[in-house]
């Protein structure tokens, strides 16, 4: 199983940029993609990829998963985890690959200050990944 850890994750961005505004938008971008690698990580694990080809989800299923109609057709004509992103990822781990948990309070919490920091379970990770993207994404 693949545990999540934020930190460890994350890699080491060179200052090459040359003013400081440069440097934070290649920090942040370094950091979604790195964030990205490790809920694939996590997504392959719980739902390797030889089933995800084999993978037939229902219509109503991903509706019920409050999917895009973008996301849909997305999850249907691409079965490679690798092209997946944050977004459709958490949502397909809530509801696929967590669905007993699906309804965990947690998934609701937008605020990453309110998830106490000593909660380390996977649920609390993956939410603290979506709400740093979202966060990085309000910035830019």
């Amino acid at each position: 199983m693949v545990k999540i850890d934020i930190v460890s994750s994350l890699p080491f961005v060179f200052r090459m940029a040359t003013s400081s505004l440069e440097e934070r938008y290649l920090r942040l971008h370094s950091l979604v993609l790195s964030l990205t690698r490790v809920l694939k990580a996590k997504f392959d694990a719980l739902f390797p990829p030889d089933q995800l080809t084999k993978w037939s989800p229902k219509d109503k299923d991903l509706k019920n998963a409050k999917l895009s109609a973008y996301q849909i057709t997305y999850v249907k004509t691409n079965r490679d985890s690798s092209k997946f992103d944050i977004s459709l990822l958490v949502s397909l781990l809530r509801n696929f690959c967590y669905k007993n948990d699906k309804t965990h309070p947690l998934w609701e919490e937008l605020d990453n200050d309110k998830i106490v920091p000593y909660l380390q379970c996977e649920i609390a990770q993956i939410v603290r990944i979506r709400n740093l993207r979202n966060k990085v994404c309000d910035l830019t």
